[in-house]
């Protein structure tokens, strides 16, 4: 019998926490809701009685979350992990893995993130271009995501890309329209369907919230270098600086577009440029037709 799920609403208010708590714990890798093709979350009654427990945790041991380092799912600073002794209770993970099986069940989803993956993404886009709609589609990129797999391995890799796509489609949700879709198109390639009236502010809230959040997916000490090191086929030494993000945004504000290959092929352009900033920012076509 699958256990009943509620909303974030009901989460947050049984547990005492904003619901703007629990979506940045969920972006921090501390708790895995069930996401429903839509992008709600939904929580078991099991997942929020871990999370009250990891509340009066963190006060007890009068403890910030940002003293946590979650993305390897423990912490990694002596004196916390004397004070806490069951660090099981900072990785708490979705128990309802049937949900998941449901969601995908729905529609088109990506299998990592459960968001819509291309083909869905570029039927819709097709169908929005057909039926005359303003639509502005922003392809995101991740810098050095390949660096990252070799430094840390696949798993590690894995779970950065669901955490990247939690901070894109929370942004997308509170700046976007309720229309508008997050998408994985697959590897570290995601995608956001909106208005060329909303891009520019998702855009800048994306690219600011990654950069405050993306140091907390590496280990200490590459951290506060600022970089990560790998060695190459050859045994040459590299260094690669912490991720950045490279949005490329295409719009039918001022040009025609007739077909999903012709927005692919502008974004790929556009995303060669952005890449070459060497930091994470967004760049638009602006030119007419």
């Amino acid at each position: 019998m699958k256990e009943k799920l509620i909303g974030i609403g009901a989460a947050a208010k049984l547990s005492g926490l904003s619901e703007r708590t629990l979506r940045y714990w969920e972006s921090l890798g501390l708790i895995s809701p069930v996401r429903v093709p839509s992008g709600h979350r939904k929580y078991s009654k099991t997942m929020v009685k871990k999370i009250i427990s990891l509340k009066e945790t963190l006060e007890n041991n009068n403890l910030r979350i940002n003293d946590l380092i979650t993305s390897s799912g423990f912490l990694q600073d002596e004196i916390l992990k004397k004070k806490v002794k069951d660090l099981s209770q900072f990785n708490i993970g979705s128990d309802i893995d049937e949900g998941y099986a449901d969601s995908k069940g729905a529609t088109r989803v990506h299998p990592l993130t459960n968001l819509p993956d291309h083909f869905f993404i570029q039927q819709e886009i097709d169908r929005r271009l057909s039926e005359g709609k303003k639509t502005a589609i922003c392809y995101i990129d991740l810098d050095n995501f390949r660096a990252y797999n070799l430094r840390y391995g696949y798993q590690r890799g894995d779970k950065l890309l669901k955490f990247t796509s939690l901070i894109i489609f929370d942004v997308t949700r509170d700046y976007g329209n309720p229309s508008d879709i997050v998408g994985h198109l697959g590897g570290d390639n995601f995608v956001i369907i909106t208005t060329p009236d909303k891009y520019q502010l998702i855009c800048s809230k994306l690219v600011s919230n990654f950069d405050q959040l993306i140091g907390q997916q590496y280990d200490k000490e590459d951290r506060e270098n600022g970089f990560i090191i790998n060695i190459n086929r050859k045994g040459a030494i590299l260094k690669y600086p912490v991720m950045t993000l490279s949005v490329a945004v295409v719009t039918n504000e001022r040009r025609n577009l007739a077909h999903y290959a012709q927005i692919d092929d502008i974004a790929n352009e556009l995303k060669q440029y952005a890449q070459q900033m060497k930091k994470s920012d967004f760049v638009v076509d602006k030119r007419a037709s």
